[in-house]
């Protein structure tokens, strides 16, 4: 019995689909891998990024120190930047002073509603009779 060409050019049609496939399969594959390796290489960028952050951050945090201390004292060219650090921590400061106003200032409050010196008298109802319903 000979076979149907019929069905010979599907079963030829269908593995061509197959190999087409598998190759489309496999380049899929490779660009996966290679973002993968993009992703990893960028991960470590931003990892070494940010420990060279934490790194300039701690170096700038001790020389500050240092020169408010009187135990460094930095070229001219240094001036503008100690001034802003310096306003920085005046604001940061003026800051603090100001929640620990409005802090105190919330303890006063609460303390007179609990009945403390200050305390508001209750009111009292002078006239009976509102609306009936």
């Amino acid at each position: 019995m000979a076979a149907d060409p019929k069905q010979s050019e599907v079963v030829k049609q269908i593995n061509e689909a197959f190999q087409a496939a598998q190759a489309r399969l496999a380049q899929l594959r490779e660009a996966v891998e290679r973002n993968t390796d993009l992703a990893r290489a960028n991960a470590k960028t931003t990892v070494l990024k940010d420990q060279k952050e934490r790194a300039l951050k701690e170096l700038g945090e001790v020389v500050w120190r240092q020169v408010q201390k009187g135990r460094l004292e930095l070229p001219a060219g240094f001036a503008s930047v100690l001034k802003a650090v310096e306003a920085a921590e005046q604001a940061a400061e003026a800051h603090t002073r100001e929640l620990t106003d409005i802090l105190r200032e919330g303890d006063e409050v609460a303390e007179r509603l609990k009945g403390g010196k200050n305390a508001t008298k209750p009111q009292t109802i002078v006239a009976n009779g509102g609306k009936k319903r």
